[in-house]
């Protein structure tokens, strides 16, 4: 497992039991099975407020949603779970609500964190502390997954991130000035340093004969208002090693596209709706990536 950026003393300590979203996933030392098989959740969003009906968002409902995702998942023979972000919509309090929710859940965790989360966070640590890097890499079972940070360059940076919040200003005003989908404040890029640890870890991977495999929560294509603001440059990095998959959240609507051989899939939020609980089960082969989707998620072959 590689985690480059691990939290300081000072960050454990203003986060408390927060801190557990930075922990790197604690996997089984085998797979179930001959056949991969791990569990997707994007976008419980809890908050304590009333629902937005008009825009069809249900804050207070993932405290029964999840709880129903997490059930239906331990009945599946699953090597990992992972949570593409946006635990929380906002307010520090609802991790205390949320969170003890997954102490219920039998596999191991990895967790992605969203711009909600994000925000929420930063509002916490103000300017006590920066914000958290959180991308990561865990191997298993003959594949290596990336997990990347879209928050790493963003307006949620603040000044003990460095010139992290001024390179994500700057990249936003160039986006609107070119009209693109994706400038929008609540979106974020990738940045250098990261990329370069991205790159690491495909050739890394590539001269191990590893399989690659990739969660953010910024999806990467198709390019849509929700995108990641530098998207391209990480398609381009990941198709040209020409990896598997890239499982994202954010677009609550869902999509999916193939860019050479890598399927780029964006799931269904759980936010959304009253009563649906969208989740999923994949399955990997080496022949294909076979997504089972429940409430409402699309299963695809």
């Amino acid at each position: 497992m590689t985690n480059p950026h691990p939290l300081t003393s000072l960050q454990r300590e203003l986060l408390g039991d927060v801190a557990e979203l930075y922990a790197m996933p604690d996997l089984r030392a085998n797979p179930l099975n001959s056949t991969l098989r791990f569990g997707l959740i994007a976008d419980p969003q809890y908050a304590d407020v009333a629902p937005n009906i008009a825009k069809n968002l249900y804050y207070r409902h993932a405290l029964q949603k999840l709880p129903q995702a997490i059930a239906a998942l331990n009945q599946q023979p699953l090597d990992f779970v992972v949570t593409l972000g946006d635990i929380v919509d906002r307010g520090w309090e609802s991790y205390s609500a949320i969170l003890p929710l997954y102490d219920r859940l039998e596999h191991p965790h990895a967790v992605v964190l969203g711009n909600h989360d994000a925000q929420t966070i930063a509002q916490h640590l103000r300017t006590r502390a920066a914000l958290p890097k959180s991308y990561y890499a865990f191997r298993f079972s003959g594949w290596r997954f990336i997990v990347y940070d879209g928050n790493d360059v963003s307006l949620y940076c603040n000044a003990l991130n460095g010139d992290d919040y001024y390179q994500a200003e700057t990249l936003l005003a160039e986006l609107q000035s070119q009209r693109q989908p994706q400038a929008q404040p609540w979106n974020g890029a990738v940045g250098q340093q990261q990329l370069t640890w991205i790159e690491q870890q495909l050739i890394e991977a590539q001269l191990q004969g590893e399989n690659v495999g990739v969660f953010g929560h910024y999806p990467l294509a198709p390019l849509t208002k929700h995108t990641l603001m530098n998207s391209s440059v990480l398609v381009e990095l990941l198709t040209s090693y020409n990896i598997r998959f890239c499982f994202s959240g954010h677009d609550h609507r869902g999509n999916v596209a193939r860019i050479g051989k890598t399927g780029f899939y964006t799931m269904k939020g759980m936010l959304d709706d009253p009563s649906n609980v969208p989740f999923a089960v994949v399955e990997i082969s080496e022949e294909r990536v076979s997504i089972s989707g429940f409430g409402g998620e699309i299963s695809r072959a």
